[in-house]
């Protein structure tokens, strides 16, 4: 629209250093002296563009991110880009980033056509491009270590918060802030309120991370969080493994946040090295993210991110991981949870279920489903679906014979991707009416937007 393409135009302005720019940087850009900062701050600070003065909360800056993140709606941000000028060029191909994950069930000629197009204009423009079928976006950047430790990366999507799992300040973007980047590199971001996230104490066995994103949506649901970003802390955090810590960052998004990031520590150390040493094997080179320069100077300076002393934060907030019971989402939203023993006791029938999702579609997701069905078959009444987070999940899954278990259960398999997470295609919920047929469809899923727990007891025969 003209609106966008003069929204867009004006951040350009701003970002290339035009005296309208310089003008507004005056006027929202304070000067502190040096002042104690916290993780979230420090790493805003490594990506502010021109002025080095300490930044706050509330700051508007210009900042250029280490990635761009964009999807199926890489097609949209296309057009916008076009709008800001016709010839114009990514100003840079090693910053953005294309996966195509969300109606990767539909093979019609108009989505195969768009996709096409995509993958030509990557092409074109040398950038880094995945297709459907890789997996889901926020996957592949956690894979292909786009989503780097310490970095600020930016995704076209609301679970970009993800990244955070791995200490990468990640939050999303709209398509005309996506299409700015390409073409400049910069944009704007407000830094939002920072709220201190303490987790203490230790999960108990058959208790996942998704319990504890749960518990805290569901515990602390009067929009505490509501567009702040959140800094994880506390001495329970090293018992959380990457998977866990991804998936809570993952779903800070339904808590209402617009980051939400864990420290750097030996943990995310190790899963680097061994992620390192996968990929080294995969490819038999050294990967461009995953290698010993970058890791090494990562380890050197692990301490320089971590916040200091007497940092400033918005609000504390804490939870005893070992009072945290495996829970169920809903119904409707988050800020509702009911724990599995209460579900079990009011025995309600599942029509439909399916682990599919960035949230919740890991090699550990799906071994521990394929544990509880092994030898079993899924009741008559029930579909049940799996998706993968991406294309190695699911060869890892089927390499354990966790796939294989999952399928003699009865389930269906889905491409890795979206899909009926976001409601395209195979797997998602048909409507019924309520009044003429006097009944109703009940979904249980392990991902981030319905039912959160894997039930798969209730949906065997």
């Amino acid at each position: 629209s003209t609106q966008s393409t003069g929204l867009i135009k004006m951040l350009l302005r701003l970002a290339t250093g035009h005296r309208t720019g310089r003008r507004w940087k005056a006027k929202f850009q304070r000067s502190y002296e040096t002042k104690p900062r916290n993780m979230i701050e420090k790493i805003v600070q490594k990506y502010v563009v021109g002025s080095k003065t300490d930044i706050s909360s509330g700051d508007y800056v210009a900042i250029k991110p280490k990635h761009v993140m964009t999807h199926d709606n890489t097609a949209a941000v296309m057009i916008k880009f076009k709008q800001i000028g016709p010839k114009l060029s990514i100003k840079n191909p090693r910053q953005p980033v294309f996966a195509l994950d969300h109606n990767v069930q539909d093979t019609s000629p108009g989505n195969l056509e768009k996709y096409e197009k995509i993958k030509q204009f990557a092409f074109e423009q040398s950038v880094d491009f995945y297709p459907a079928g890789r997996g889901i976006g926020h996957q592949i950047m956690c894979e292909e270590g786009y989503a780097f430790p310490g970095s600020l990366v930016v995704g076209s999507d609301s679970h970009s918060n993800m990244y955070g799992g791995l200490g990468c300040l990640g939050t999303p973007v709209v398509r005309s802030d996506a299409a700015g980047i390409w073409a400049t590199e910069k944009t704007w971001w407000s830094v939002p309120p920072i709220t201190k996230v303490e987790l203490v104490g230790q999960l108990q066995p058959g208790v996942t991370g998704k319990d504890v994103i749960i518990a805290l949506c569901g515990i602390f649901n009067k929009d505490e969080v509501l567009n702040h970003a959140l800094e994880f802390t506390g001495t329970g955090i090293p018992n959380l493994s990457i998977d866990d810590r991804l998936t809570i960052a993952n779903m800070t998004t339904e808590w209402g946040a617009l980051a939400g990031v864990f420290p750097i520590d030996d943990v995310t150390i190790r899963w680097l090295r061994e992620r390192q040493k996968f990929m080294k094997k995969q490819k038999n080179s050294e990967h461009p993210r995953f290698n010993d320069h970058a890791l090494n100077s990562l380890e050197e300076n692990l301490g320089e991110l971590n916040p200091d002393s007497g940092s400033h934060y918005a609000k504390t907030l804490r939870l005893d991981l070992s009072t945290v019971r495996p829970y169920v989402s809903g119904p409707d939203h988050v800020k509702v949870m009911q724990s599995v023993v209460d579900m079990e006791k009011q025995k309600i029938k599942i029509n439909k279920a399916y682990i599919v999702s960035c949230v919740n579609s890991r090699f550990q997701d799906l071994a521990r489903a394929a544990q509880i069905v092994k030898g079993k078959k899924i009741a008559d009444h029930v579909e049940f679906y799996i998706s993968a987070a991406s294309s190695e999940v699911e060869e890892q899954s089927r390499l354990a014979g966790d796939w294989q278990s999952l399928l003699q259960a009865g389930a269906k398999p889905l491409p890795a991707g979206c899909g009926p997470c976001i409601g395209l295609g195979t797997g998602t919920l048909r409507f019924i009416n309520y009044k003429k047929s006097g009944m109703g469809s009940t979904l249980l899923s392990h991902k981030d937007r319905n039912n959160h727990i894997i039930l798969l007891t209730s949906i065997l025969q």
